[in-house]
Parts: C-alpha cells; structure tokens; sequence
C-alpha cells in the first residue's frame, strides 16, 4: 500500500471517528428526553433533602479559589435538575448577587454534585431544585460559626 493512500485512509478514519457521536445513557439529549417524559418535580432547596441528598454533605474548604469562580464575595441562585439515577442534568442560573457576580458560563463549569435517593424517594422521583449558595472570606464563615 502507498503512504499516500495509506495517509488518506487514515485521515477518513479520524474524521469519520470525530464526527461520529454514540448515544449513551449519560447523553443530555437521551436525559432531556427521558426527564420530559417522567414526573419531573419542581421543588425548593429546603425540600430538596425529601427527594435527593448529595452523596458528599462535609464543606468543602478550598486553599485557593478555583478560575472559574468570580472574585469576592457574593450569592447566586439556580436551578438544578436532577434525574433518576442521581445526576445532576442541568445547572440554570436565576441571578446573583452583585448582579453579574455569577454567570451561567461559570456555573457551567462547577463541578456537578452527585445525589442519593432519601427514604422518602423510593421511586428515585427526578427533581428540579431552586438553591443558593453563598461565597464568603474564610474568616467571616469562622466567625458565623460560634
């Protein structure tokens, strides 16, 4: 076989392997799908322990701010869905406070949190959730502690 044809068989294969896509159970679109199909359940953040708990509950202390955090202090609300398996589907952001403090660019880039079912979700029931979360100075978070 020549380089030159074996070059070109190549090439087809990495570009015909790039544009492919597989459709896997994590897919968005097959989630998207699948949560319009269910019961999806609109709840706030103080209800949202009834239906799902995160895996992980202890604080995270960072020693520094990751990038794509906004500098300073500030709060943000969003919506989160959550479906069958646990998962967080979706991050929306409502607003922040200083307004433009948080962006949904950057709560795109948050690490999403993974949920457990509670007792009183044995249907594993998918959820939307309004939460809030709040960034302040290490020395104010000790300070509201005591």
């Amino acid at each position: 076989m020549s380089k030159k044809l074996f070059a070109s068989v190549m090439l087809t294969l990495a570009l015909t392997a790039c544009g492919t896509t597989q459709e896997t159970p994590g897919d968005s679109e097959t989630i998207n799908k699948a949560l319009s199909a269910a019961n999806l359940v609109e709840v706030s953040g103080e209800n949202l322990s009834d239906y799902w708990q995160p895996k992980s509950t202890k604080p995270v202390m960072l020693k520094s701010r990751p990038r794509w955090f906004p500098k300073g202090a500030g709060k943000f609300s969003y919506f989160v869905i959550i479906d069958s398996y646990g998962n967080e589907v979706s991050k929306t952001l409502v607003g922040s406070m200083p307004e433009g403090w948080m962006t949904q660019a950057r709560l795109n880039k948050m690490p999403k949190v993974s949920y457990l079912a509670s007792a009183n979700n044995p249907e594993h029931i998918p959820v939307k959730a309004l939460l809030t979360s709040e960034v302040m100075p290490r020395h104010l978070i000790k300070s509201n502690l005591h």
